[in-house]
């Protein structure tokens, strides 16, 4: 592979979402990069230590967020002179966000006191109050026209639909979930859904009017659900290691992936890592048993482009990672490695996985095989890496992996018709 190497602070990097421009941030200097050859096209030097960046929608804008400070700036990129200073004053700053709009900014007070929006063109600003913590507590529809936030009224939970043009509310949805922990909407834009982070937890699919399409009440504590990208499917992973699938048309489980803590299943394909070999080796022997570890932990888990397999890590077993084929609901590959997982993100174009493990090592699987790289020989002088992040450009040609202060971006050279 073809690498770029660099140094940052606090893994802060970023691809445009049209996948022209890279922007890496070291301390208060922020540069952009074309992403085709990798020159530096611009470098902007900011008033204080960045803690956060962004790119908007249009790949336009970049913010850069002083957390601490309660500031933070936006950047034009097509026109240099223009810029524009946010301060949130006493109420401090803990989280900012491009709208899909890219023309208004969210910011989150300390506390979850309230969420301003700030418009950039024509100064308005307002506010919503009182937003809850959650994950995640504001979601856009695909299309951008609405957002919903998590909030909590007259000591209740509920989620307020806003529309992305006014701002203005649209839909109350609440007086069911005890303690919602999250919201999200489907990729299609058309439904949403709701789930209470309590024991037992629910799950509620509503439309934008608040009408209630479904209503998921037998699975014992959901602590995040997952949208295929067909909308046809929803994951919800839940206490005990399960993993239900829920089908769009009746909104009923049809099938329950299982992480259970020894694999028997003979047409599973397990590759464990060999220390210090980059490479994976097959391991036949049934029943296998997995490594453990910590004793409490989460699902993670996210689903290919194709919508045709879901990647699970349960974090109980942090150096384990499952891939189910979901056409058959089998378990297609089980990754064993040597450190625990940091990251695994799906390309953005087809089905290669990118895994990293806190090491100067990338992880690579595809339905016809899995592969081992290390980083630090393939073209980066920057022998101290620790990649514990891995992102894809939109053309699934370029991958960035990076640590707390350093990182790479690599033009991926393999493909799915290859076998590695």
């Amino acid at each position: 592979m073809e690498c770029y190497s660099f140094r940052l602070s606090n893994g802060l990097f970023s691809f445009s979402p049209n996948g022209l421009f890279a922007a890496i941030c070291n301390q208060q200097r922020l540069a952009v990069y074309l992403v085709s050859d990798f020159r530096q096209i611009r470098v902007i030097q900011c008033s204080e230590i960045v803690e956060y960046i962004e790119w908007s929608t249009d790949s336009e804008l970049l913010l850069s967020a002083y957390l601490k400070k309660g500031k933070l700036d936006v950047w034009s990129i097509v026109q240099p002179e223009w810029k524009c200073k946010i301060s949130t004053g006493s109420l401090g700053l803990i989280a900012a966000q491009f709208a899909p709009s890219s023309r208004h900014v969210l910011t989150t007070a300390n506390l979850h006191l309230r969420i301003t929006i700030w418009s950039l063109t024509d100064q308005n600003v307002c506010h919503i109050n009182l937003p809850k913590q959650a994950n995640p507590g504001i979601d856009f529809s695909v299309a951008g026209l609405y957002m919903a936030v998590v909030e909590r009224r007259m000591a209740q939970d509920c989620v307020a639909i806003y529309t992305c043009d006014t701002w203005a509310q649209v839909t109350l949805i609440g007086g069911e979930a005890i303690d919602i922990g999250g919201v999200k909407w489907s990729p299609d834009g058309t439904k949403i859904a709701i789930w209470d982070g309590s024991h037992p937890g629910k799950l509620g699919i509503y439309l934008i009017s608040g009408s209630k399409l479904a209503d998921l009440t037998d699975v014992f504590g959901i602590h995040s659900i997952e949208w295929s990208p067909t909308a046809q499917i929803l994951a919800v992973a839940a206490v005990g290691c399960k993993v239900k699938l829920i089908n769009h048309l009746s909104w009923n489980a049809i099938s329950t992936l299982n992480h259970p803590d020894k694999i028997r299943d003979s047409t599973c394909i397990v590759y464990c890592e060999v220390e210090d070999k980059l490479k994976y080796q097959l391991r036949n022997e049934r029943p296998f048993a997995l490594p453990g570890g910590s004793s409490i932990g989460q699902l993670l888990m996210t689903f290919s482009v194709d919508a045709r397999y879901l990647a699970v890590q349960d974090q109980q077993r942090p150096r384990v990672l499952w891939v189910w084929e979901l056409p058959f609901f089998t378990l297609k590959s089980v990754l064993v490695h040597c450190s625990a997982i940091k990251c695994f993100k799906w390309s953005n174009t087809d089905p290669r996985l990118a895994i990293v493990c806190g090491t100067g090592n990338l992880y690579a699987w595809t339905p016809r095989g899995c592969a081992v790289t290390d980083l630090r020989s393939a073209g980066i002088n920057i022998a101290s890496l620790k990649a514990d992040r891995a992102e894809w450009d939109i053309s699934g040609e370029h991958l960035m992996i990076s640590g707390k202060d350093t990182g790479s971006v690599c033009q991926v050279k393999f493909l799915l018709t290859e076998s590695i």
